[in-house]
């Protein structure tokens, strides 16, 4: 049986005695993201290629892994992946060279954004890595920030995106941005 992006999204977290987040990824435990993943993805066996920048200690891409068994998962992160041994680059979300290298040319067909939450370096990295998108491929902005404030701006400016509200853990709507390529 396939286990739910929920479920794995949970056993990478690690939270205190009193359930709070302190490490580990917080995809499930600050944010409710699993099942709008689950319904994104279907069919998990036809992923091949994942990319998360913004990694933390690496394991969200932990995650990724047991998510997506068929997938090669690349991380990139300002700081070293203490908690993941497969291929990841040390590098900036702002720069363009460090995008396109961890990128290395190939084609994903999820890219992940998670980094430091601000429109500027969200819409940078999103415009340096869109080139390695699948075509039918989706590239998600997770914790876009003020994406309420902006929202019908972005969805004017970006052809093909969705917001989709999902819960927080205060009950608040935590929204990721999926962009899916045509």
């Amino acid at each position: 049986m396939v286990k739910p992006i929920r479920e794995i999204f949970r056993n990478w977290a690690v939270l205190d005695a009193d359930g709070r987040h302190v490490n580990g990824t917080d995809k499930e435990s600050n944010h409710r993201y699993g099942d709008t993943y689950e319904t994104l993805f279907q069919d998990r066996d036809t992923v091949y290629m994942v990319m998360e920048v913004g990694v933390a200690d690496g394991a969200c891409l932990c995650a990724w892994r047991e998510v997506f068994l068929n997938a090669l998962i690349v991380g990139m992160d300002i700081h070293p992946a203490a908690n993941w041994n497969g291929e990841f680059h040390l590098g900036d979300q702002r720069s363009q060279q460090d995008c396109e290298w961890a990128a290395a040319g190939r084609f994903f067909d999820l890219i992940v954004e998670d980094a430091v939450h601000s429109v500027e370096n969200s819409l940078l990295t999103l415009f340096w890595l869109w080139p390695y998108i699948k075509p039918g491929g989706l590239y998600v902005i997770e914790e876009f920030a003020n994406i309420g404030a902006v929202s019908d701006n972005v969805l004017a400016l970006l052809p093909n995106v969705k917001v989709l509200r999902t819960v927080g853990p205060s009950g608040g709507v935590e929204p990721l941005v999926v962009l899916r390529k045509v």
